[in-house]
């Protein structure tokens, strides 16, 4: 029998839809086209191998996916920002140039001039997941018609999510109060859910979009497992929250972060999304959606944390695909080391800095230090307390730069961008002075080993920061992380997983590297063992492959199990005992 995986995050069919976009409705492709992978090739990208085309190529097609006998995923519905049509900079002139076909120039187009709305994009491509369920590709999952994912299946078990609450916008790109109606390319007579909710019940309010979205998708027969509510821009017409600085090899200045924390209409959505119910036959059914809390600015992290301590304190949190930054957040402020102020071609005021690395551990003779990556798009230890006490899950990234590793694209930009109102929140002192305002190896670790003793040591904090601030023990630590790989996602992956059809290749090197890396880890940081230990000290090998075989499949298994049968956000998603 297969071994099974799981995925907390990926993009199954994301480089499929925006290299052969179809801006009619619904979008038609051949069902074996959209599960073939892609390769980006030409001689240019050919010399920039490593710092663009593994990000370009395809790393979790459903074909992909088969090989790999991932059993179960979350899909992330994501549309294209404005900013990936920017011409600005390398990555940006790469994107929009011939050298990357076959992007689609009329998405670019329709996306660049505003000639659609991110609604408009987001239900193109979930018509084409429902072309590929009715075809017998893929299964999804719904609360609907709950079923039993513990039997063996032979087709791929998918799990919908939003990633960028910019989905939810239904006016025109870059125009606040023009309504979306391109889809009036639709054929003559052709109607479904997503559609009609387009075309007949416009909304400019993003919370009612959501729960407008979510009895679409059920009266299609699908449902939304969680939404992110924010993605890598800011984005005018519909502001719900600061979103965390994280893609530098865009040079669009509306990737930078100009706005404090979660807006009204940010907390509206969430409201929304916590009470969600749909109609069922005239009787209201909860159909509550989770808050991820990715790409969130800290300072939004902690706003969403103080709103769940009154009504929604029972509310479960994520992290879908994350690393850590390993500092808490006073240790983080005090590493601080440069900062000043930039104004950019709107006018706003932004804070750019520079935070020194907190060391993760050493192994190996030359270039052994291990660092994690402190930029605030990863998770403080707080952030990891929260989610844990909250008894949520955190999908750990295999985005190498996420992880920590240091690869050519980041060694000649290395600060991170705040807006003004949330540095001057974390460092009101500094603010005020940059304003004038009051206020275990001899062998040298390659390339291929050092990528998962990255994720290994992200992993080992997350254990450690649970065993210092929360109540749970050792064991159901272990059974809160899982993978989140952000596959698809233009992510730069780890050199030895490369895309998920090597997920076993992955499960066998943490089986291998985790034990050095916790070596590592305590000789730096101290601490208590953060893995179970035989009789004579010595990490246990049973239960060891055990909690590996938990983070690559049982531990988001369960997960999924307990959101199929739930009815309330409320309810226990995972089977540890509440704190």
């Amino acid at each position: 029998m297969a071994t099974s995986y799981f995925d907390f995050h990926l993009h199954p069919i994301f480089k499929q839809f925006i290299t052969q976009f179809n801006p009619t409705y619904p979008p038609t492709h051949p069902i074996a086209e959209l599960g073939k992978s892609l390769q980006f090739g030409g001689p240019i990208l050919q010399l920039l191998d490593q710092e663009f085309l593994h990000m370009l190529e395809s790393q979790s097609c459903l074909d992909q996916m088969d090989r790999a006998t991932l059993s179960l995923g979350v899909a992330a519905l994501c549309p294209m920002e404005q900013i990936f049509t920017s011409r600005d900079g390398l990555f940006g002139k790469l994107l929009n140039s011939n050298a990357t076909r076959p992007l689609s120039r009329d998405l670019m187009n329709a996306v660049r001039h505003g000639n659609v709305s991110y609604y408009g994009l987001l239900i193109r491509e979930l018509s084409l997941y429902k072309q590929l369920r009715d075809a017998g590709r893929i299964e999804i999952l719904t609360r609907k018609t709950p079923i039993d994912i513990g039997v063996a299946r032979d087709k791929t078990r998918l799990v919908l999510s939003l990633e960028g609450g910019h989905g939810l916008c239904r006016t025109m790109i870059g125009e606040s109060g023009q309504p979306d109606k391109n889809l009036l390319l639709k054929p003559v007579g052709f109607e479904d859910a997503f559609s009609n909710d387009l075309l007949k019940q416009f909304t400019p309010d993003p919370a009612q979009s959501l729960r407008q979205l979510q009895q679409a998708l059920w009266n299609e027969n699908m449902d939304l497992c969680y939404l992110v509510l924010t993605h890598l821009s800011h984005i005018n017409e519909q502001l719900l929250a600061t979103h965390a600085y994280g893609m530098k090899m865009l040079k669009n200045q509306a990737s930078i972060p100009v706005s404090t924390g979660i807006s009204a209409k940010g907390f509206d959505v969430i409201r929304a999304a916590y009470t969600l119910e749909v109609d069922v036959n005239g009787t209201k059914k909860p159909a509550p959606v989770i808050i991820d809390v990715k790409h969130l600015s800290l300072k939004s992290r902690l706003d969403l944390y103080a709103f769940r301590t009154g009504s929604f304190k029972n509310i479960p949190i994520i992290c879908s695909h994350a690393g850590v930054t390993g500092y808490t957040i006073s240790a983080w402020k005090e590493a601080l080391q440069t900062a000043r102020r930039v104004k950019l071609d709107s006018g706003d005021l932004v804070i750019e800095l520079k935070t020194g690395r907190k060391t993760a551990g050493r192994w190996g003779a030359i270039n052994s230090e291990f660092t994690y990556n402190t930029w605030t798009v990863n998770l403080m230890d707080e952030d990891i307390e929260a989610i844990l006490e909250s008894n949520g899950l955190i999908g750990v990234s295999l985005d190498v730069r996420i992880l920590g590793w240091h690869d050519t694209l980041s060694t000649g930009e290395t600060n991170e961008f705040m807006s003004s109102g949330e540095f001057r929140h974390f460092f009101p002192e500094r603010f005020a002075q940059l304003t004038g305002e009051p206020m275990e190896s001899f062998l040298v670790p390659t390339r291929q080993e050092r990528h998962p003793l990255s994720f290994c040591f992200n992993l080992l904090h997350i254990i450690s920061v649970g065993l210092l601030r929360t109540h749970v023990d050792l064991p159901n630590l272990w059974k809160r992380i899982c993978i989140g790989s952000d596959y698809d996602g233009l992510i730069n992956p780890l050199i030895n997983c490369r895309d998920i059809s090597q997920l076993s290749e992955l499960e066998s090197n943490l089986l291998r590297w985790l034990p050095v890396a916790e070596k590592a880890y305590r000789d730096e940081n101290g601490g208590q063992p953060l893995l179970e230990r035989d009789a004579v000290g010595e990490v246990d090998i049973t239960n060891l492959k055990a909690i590996v075989r938990a983070v690559m499949f049982s531990n988001g298994q369960q997960f999924i199990k307990n959101w199929l049968i739930q009815q309330r956000l409320d309810d226990q998603l995972i089977t540890v005992p509440k704190i």
